[in-house]
């Protein structure tokens, strides 16, 4: 039979993959984030179903529980599903770039203002669509929150790890 909670990490490993893949698209990196969220969430309530008749697994356990909530990524983590499932989409601050091309106008020098404005050598101003280059939670505004979102699953996958090397 498959580790459920090793399947709930899997399932945030995809939802975080597909962030990395519609940056772009506002509507689906957010629809991506929120799976994400509630699947990262997920994977330490599994773990407590999954192991929770394994003799001593409440002790050990419960220095997470202690650890977790004092963690601000964790903490924040946690706050950012709760609203997302319960109130309101996660916000998240978009650093996009546009590129401009700069129109020219070349001067020659030696030959009269009057004579170089007849035939001007001039390019047009392009602009390129704007571009996302990062998206960042408002509260960690220096962290791109796909870096943000893998730090947590490591440190999540790092206690399911913990747990079964103990427990298994």
């Amino acid at each position: 039979m498959e580790n459920p909670t090793k399947r709930k990490v899997r399932e945030a490993e995809h939802f975080l993959s597909m962030m990395k893949q519609t940056l772009e698209d506002d509507n689906t990196f957010s629809y991506n984030l929120s799976a994400f969220l509630s699947a990262a969430r997920s994977i330490t309530l599994y773990l407590q179903k999954q192991y929770a008749h394994r003799n001593g697994f409440a002790e050990w356990y419960c220095t997470y529980k202690i650890k977790m909530p004092a963690d601000p990524e964790l903490k924040y983590l946690n706050k950012a599903r709760a609203d997302d499932i319960h109130t309101e989409y996660v916000q998240t601050g978009i650093t996009r770039e546009i590129k401009v091309n700069l129109g020219l106008l070349l001067v020659k020098e030696g030959v009269s203002v009057a004579e170089q404005a007849k035939e001007p050598e001039y390019k047009p101003t392009a602009k390129s669509s704007p571009r996302t280059v990062r998206r960042f939670f408002p509260k960690f505004e220096q962290v791109d929150v796909i870096e943000f979102c893998e730090n947590q699953l490591v440190k999540l996958t790092r206690i399911v790890e913990k747990c079964e090397n103990r427990f298994s």
